[in-house]
């Protein structure tokens, strides 16, 4: 099964208008198509990951602001953070200012507006694991499925693949899980075939 994983996005008005345009979370992705272009990265319920992107987004762009929108930073995050060049805002993100369909920047709960052509953010990953934990394939501590290298679940004769086991796998990644579990399918059914085949000989 290749069912992959959701995003579930910041409650930020304009974030979802704006989901896979002006409004991203990928800088393997989306990094280089919108390099020096003043970016925002808006902090959010997955707090590592926001943190690490603020950093990793200065590689593409000189202007990056990291809102921390509730984030709680450590006195070591602002340190790393200011090393890198990276600006810090603390108040509460309002709304990403759209106009005529581009996002033109950030809004504040306090009614200031800094100017942004990007904008990124941390996502919660959720798996599309439903049907495989009704089956009853186990999950790992982290949430999610535990399969073998070849992408074997924990029931016998169900393969996973993708993002629906692996949340950082990109496209190219996921595509290869799928072709080794297919691999292993195969073998799995030749196995079958052969076993039916000795008993019946």
């Amino acid at each position: 099964m290749a069912t992959g994983l959701r995003d579930d996005l910041p409650d930020i008005p304009g974030v979802q208008e704006q989901w896979g345009s002006g409004v991203l979370h990928c800088p393997y992705c989306h990094g280089y198509e919108v390099r020096d272009q003043p970016i925002a990265v808006v902090g959010g319920s997955n707090r590592p990951f926001t943190i690490h992107q603020a950093s990793l987004i200065r590689q593409w762009s000189k202007d990056v602001v990291f809102f921390t929108n509730g984030v709680e930073l450590t006195e070591d995050e602002r340190l790393r953070l200011d090393a890198r060049s990276v600006g810090i805002v603390d108040t509460p993100v309002a709304r990403v200012v759209v106009s005529d369909g581009t996002v033109t920047g950030i809004e504040l709960a306090d009614g200031t507006v800094v100017p942004r052509a990007v904008v990124f953010v941390g996502p919660t990953f959720v798996p599309n694991d439903s049907l495989l934990t009704r089956i009853g394939c186990t999950r790992l501590e982290n949430g999610w499925v535990a399969t073998d290298p070849t992408g074997l679940t924990s029931v016998e004769g169900l393969w996973a693949a993708g993002n629906v086991s692996d949340s950082p796998a990109q496209l190219i990644s996921s595509a290869a899980a799928g072709s080794k579990a297919a691999i292993a399918i195969n073998h799995y059914l030749l196995e079958v075939d052969v076993t039916r085949a000795v008993s019946t000989f």
